[in-house]
């Protein structure tokens, strides 16, 4: 090798090394006690989207909003993942989605006002005033069911809010996020409890925007850093510091 090409060489080594990491705009919703911008490191969900994105080299930042607006955000490319959503084919059209990050268990929630405790069927409790997030993944067999009063709410404080009033009588979420609502706003969490059967077990996953760059390299890029970061055992180390198991 001559010594231009030597030189030619070391510059761009020299280059590649003071290259900033490429930043991932992060966006979600508040929903305490998975993520949220009053929880340390955003809470344990994006704490673990962050180390597998650093893990394959890559910075991040994240910012909180309505539900609504980090899908509409996200959609048009003005943010490039979403944290924590579930899967829907409708969905699919507008991101793609990263291998499972957690699981989480879906409910319709109530007060004891409401006598139930337990349902077999959606025409069973079809007569109630039910609740839930404006953009909102629930599961495939509610979200195909058309209930006569379902009514939609932009943040989960307005929804647990509208339960303990009797606005409505049930709130299709997850209990520990309802709770954690219920005790900021001064509501009594301990009279939450969810109606049997539970709905579903969803997992959260990062959603990729397809309308970024390279959407498609990031997305293969975070499955290879979450991989990585359960094969390592950093995985199961950020769960025990936020005492999840």
């Amino acid at each position: 090798m001559n010594k231009v090409k030597v030189f030619a060489t070391s510059v761009l080594l020299s280059i590649s090394t003071i290259l900033p990491a490429q930043t991932v705009e992060l966006t979600t919703m508040n929903w305490l006690p998975y993520y949220g911008d009053s929880l340390e490191r955003g809470g344990f969900v994006t704490a673990l989207v962050e180390e597998a994105l650093s893990a394959s080299g890559y910075e991040s930042a994240i910012e909180f909003t309505s539900w609504e607006m980090a899908l509409e955000n996200a959609k048009k490319g003005q943010k490039d993942a979403i944290v924590g959503g579930y899967y829907s084919e409708q969905r699919t059209q507008d991101y793609y989605y990263s291998l499972p990050i957690y699981t989480v268990l879906m409910g319709l929630i109530k007060t004891p006002n409401t006598p139930e405790e337990y349902y077999d069927s959606f025409e069973s409790i079809d007569k109630y005033k039910i609740g839930k997030l404006k953009g909102s993944v629930i599961g495939e067999s509610f979200d195909n069911y058309t209930f006569n009063n379902l009514m939609e709410y932009t943040e989960v404080a307005d929804a647990v809010k509208a339960l303990n009033s009797g606005e409505i009588n049930l709130y299709a979420d997850n209990l520990a996020v309802a709770k954690e609502a219920a005790k900021k706003i001064g509501i009594d969490s301990a009279q939450l409890q969810i109606l049997i059967p539970p709905l579903e077990e969803n997992a959260l996953y990062l959603l990729i925007s397809k309308a970024i760059p390279n959407a498609e390299k990031l997305r293969d890029d975070f499955n290879k850093g979450l991989l990585s970061i359960q094969s390592s055992g950093k995985y199961d180390e950020i769960l025990a510091q936020f005492d999840q198991k």
